[in-house]
């Protein structure tokens, strides 16, 4: 098996038909089909079948499937970290963060580590943790900044997990939530103000993603002795927000996203909040190049 022919294999399953693969790869349609037959005479298998819509991988062509992905994969990384060896050479550096940290912390560590290493071209990805792990393992990312909220980093075999920082969680409320009114000793409204007892929102109904942040807000009320109303499950952050601001719910957020809030949102710590930790996590295989993964870790921790 050759490069070439894995990568015209990968186009043609990820296109769905090989002439959208040989547009994609700017081959002509008989040559695709060349390669694509030379795969199958050398593993002596049919790889691809026809379909209404196109073509698709056989179970045979799954298996080559994801090992071709992989090695695909390792070969950008290897081109990646021999352009890193010469002098002045442009370099990329990939990046996964959950989206509070992108969005709370990864700006202020991209200016500290471009000023420092301005041949170097960051690319940002979010998602989450239990995807972002993976991605680093097969060498798609060269950082993954991460968290243990849901509970538990998942296991991490062959990489280095380095801590940032302990982010507590909040109570976000809409303007006119009873408890968004709180006020300090000296009268002044603030971001900030006004400490709330979790048992004080039993009746409220709550805004949540994912099933395993919402258990992180079951944990949290049992403990408070209430079992939480979840009425309203949305997966992203800004829907999120939306929810709460137009009154339909509250919510847990990290105090690492109060930056970069919605301004008709009321924000209140905890008396007694869930902690979650976060991570900046690198791959420690045998011969891996750390730098400049190594230095933009660096760069997270004098953001914090």
């Amino acid at each position: 098996m050759d490069i070439p022919g894995l990568r015209a294999f990968c186009a043609v399953c990820r296109d769905g038909s090989i002439s959208a693969a040989a547009l994609s790869l700017g081959y002509s349609q008989s040559a695709l089909s060349r390669q694509i037959a030379g795969l199958e005479a050398e593993l002596r298998t049919a790889l691809l079948e026809r379909h209404a819509r196109g073509v698709r991988p056989t179970p045979a062509g799954e298996a080559l499937l994801d090992h071709a992905v992989l090695i695909l994969r390792r070969l950008e990384r290897a081109e990646r970290d021999v352009a890193a060896s010469h002098t002045h050479a442009v370099t990329r550096l990939h990046v996964g963060a959950v989206p509070s940290v992108a969005a709370g912390l990864l700006p202020r560590a991209l200016s500290a580590f471009t000023a420092e290493h301005p041949y170097v071209r960051v690319a940002f990805t979010e998602d989450v943790t239990p995807k972002l792990l993976p991605r680093l393992l097969d060498g798609d990312l060269d950082v993954a900044v991460v968290t243990d909220y849901p509970p538990g980093v998942p296991a991490h075999n062959g990489l280095t997990m380095t801590h940032l920082l302990d982010d507590d969680l909040v109570c976000l409320l809409p303007a006119d939530h009873p408890l968004a009114a709180t006020r300090s000793d000296t009268g002044e409204l603030d971001k900030l103000d006004g400490i709330v007892e979790l048992a004080q929102l039993a009746d409220d109904i709550w805004v949540e993603d994912y099933a395993g942040a919402a258990s992180v807000l079951i944990a949290a009320c049992a403990r408070a002795g209430f079992a939480p109303r979840i009425d309203i499950e949305c997966g992203s952050w800004l829907g999120k927000q939306a929810f709460v601001a137009a009154g339909h719910g509250v919510a847990l957020g990290p105090r690492l996203l109060i930056p970069s809030l919605r301004p008709d949102l009321v924000v209140r710590p905890l008396a007694d909040p869930p902690t979650r930790n976060v991570y900046a996590a690198m791959r420690t295989l045998p011969g891996h190049t750390r730098e400049p993964a190594a230095a933009f870790v660096d760069a997270l921790l004098t953001c914090v």
